[in-house]
């Protein structure tokens, strides 16, 4: 069955409507009558199935048949923070990260990010990323969009970081792969932050405060690998270690 974003309010309501270009598709391009089946999914973890009660290109009102949790998310949490990159780069990421199962998105502005005039506020970035990351999850069956959080300096992301299982830092001159860096001591993880560096990494003294404020510092083997391939690397990995990749 085709599947569809819908808002949670809609979902309270006796005959939940699906407007817009939602609306369109399932009425003008799939052209799905009343009594077929379609799946919702309100971004906060369920799916519903649902049956078409009229459909037209502007407005489509439905039943709720069934309401269910999805198994498709992650146990953990995992957060990045990620080092700022070329628009086209950030977008690729967020795609990727959404389908390995990423639960926050925050972009953040370290001494080196480039260029200068992306570290501006832009919402409509903002949003195109939100667009993104919701077709992401339609794609892998995702039942939760990942929060995106607004551009965040390097500072601010390190120290905002008290409520987390596990913090780690990745860096290309780290002496100790990741995978050997996490020692069990007992406790569950399930929060996971992780902050990547931007195409010219991190600073020493970035790299210093992080470690003062209790994350591992990193490194995903001896080869450098670029930017966003060490992102997708090290979430796969995260995911295969401690969620339910592998």
């Amino acid at each position: 069955m085709r599947r569809f974003f819908i808002d949670p309010s809609e979902i309270s309501k006796g005959t939940p409507v699906i407007e817009g270009q939602d609306a369109y598709h399932i009425a003008g391009v799939l052209r799905l009558k009343p009594k077929d089946h379609i799946i919702l999914v309100d971004g906060t973890g369920f799916e519903y199935k649902a049956e078409i009660l009229s459909s037209s290109k502007n407005q489509v009102a439905v039943s709720i048949v069934e309401k269910y949790a999805a198994l498709t998310e992650s146990p953990i949490g995992i957060h990045v923070c990620q080092g700022y990159l070329k628009d086209k780069k950030m977008e690729m990421l967020i795609r990727h990260l959404t389908e390995i199962g990423i639960t926050r998105w925050t972009p953040v502005i370290s001494e080196r990010s480039i260029p200068q005039a992306d570290k501006k506020p832009n919402p409509s970035r903002i949003e195109r990323w939100h667009v993104i990351a919701r077709e992401a999850v339609k794609q892998c069956r995702r039942t939760r969009v990942p929060e995106i959080t607004p551009l965040t300096p390097f500072q601010q992301a390190v120290t905002n970081s008290a409520d987390m299982d596990l913090k780690i830092i990745f860096y290309e001159n780290a002496t100790v792969p990741f995978s050997r860096s996490i020692a069990p001591d007992g406790h569950p993880i399930t929060q996971i932050l992780v902050i990547f560096g931007p195409e010219g990494g991190f600073s020493n003294r970035e790299i210093e405060f992080a470690r003062s404020n209790g994350f591992l510092v990193a490194s995903l083997g001896p080869r450098i690998l670029k930017a966003e391939t060490a992102s997708i690397a090290a979430c796969t990995l995260i995911q295969h270690i401690f969620g339910d990749m592998g």
